[in-house]
């Protein structure tokens, strides 16, 4: 068993706060496929593994989310394997006043959409409002700047579609939308935490100017059924 929350994140999430949002195959669990198509194990094992093939038809691909990377079994093909570091908000920049921010609502959410295709940070899920508050940033009536709050776990709340138009990087943008959504958390009494691919210097320096700290590595798994 996980001794800390973060430990197993995405188990957490989906065997606590978003129980109901997501289902159960032995010690397996899938969100709601309106929200991602994503699986958590409690452990990566062979009896788990084999439960998570059981829950999706021959030839679906699901992405697995856990502290070690899956490998090829007789039931699923590994596709691709990521390793993401996750940090944790130690010590929380206060927002950049130069720089004002919009929280978002559904109204909005045509617009996410579009600056997500665009962007592309990772897929937003049509129910993805329902899992926490967004703030952006608009240049007129387009929505340049994006990051919301996703997983909620004891005591932490995930920061996730962190995204800047092509045309609108550089300027301080990405630093002011998440400074906003981690001052949120604060406010709610929660911790911010986040993963960011291991590659990206770039995203990594900026969370660590807002005060984030490396804790862990995790790993996303894309896998396939095959049998």
């Amino acid at each position: 068993m996980s001794v800390h929350p973060l430990d197993n994140h995405l188990w957490n999430a989906l065997n606590g706060p978003l129980a109901s949002e997501s289902r159960a195959v032995g010690r397996v669990r899938l969100l709601s496929p309106d929200i991602g198509s994503v699986a958590a194990l409690e452990v990566v094992s062979r009896a788990n593994v084999h439960a998570l093939a059981s829950a999706i038809p021959l030839g679906a691909e699901i992405l697995a989310i856990a502290p070690v990377s899956l490998e090829n079994s007789g039931e699923l093909e590994v596709l691709h394997v990521k390793p993401v570091l996750q940090m944790v908000s130690a010590r929380p920049a206060p927002p950049d006043g130069a720089i004002s921010t919009t929280k978002l609502g559904a109204a909005d959410f045509s617009k996410m959409l579009a600056l997500v295709d665009i962007a592309r940070p990772g897929p937003l899920g049509p129910r993805a409002m329902e899992l926490g508050g967004f703030r952006g940033i608009f240049d007129g009536d387009e929505l340049v700047a994006l990051a919301g709050e996703r997983l909620r776990l004891e005591g932490y709340t995930e920061v996730a579609t962190v995204c800047t138009h092509p045309d609108y990087r550089g300027r301080g943008l990405a630093k002011a939308v998440v400074s906003a959504v981690v001052q949120d958390i604060v406010d709610a009494g929660s911790v911010a935490f986040l993963g960011v691919d291991d590659g990206n210097t770039p995203a990594i320096r900026l969370y660590e100017q807002l005060g984030f700290v490396h804790r862990s590595t995790f790993y996303l798994s894309l896998v396939r059924r095959v049998r």
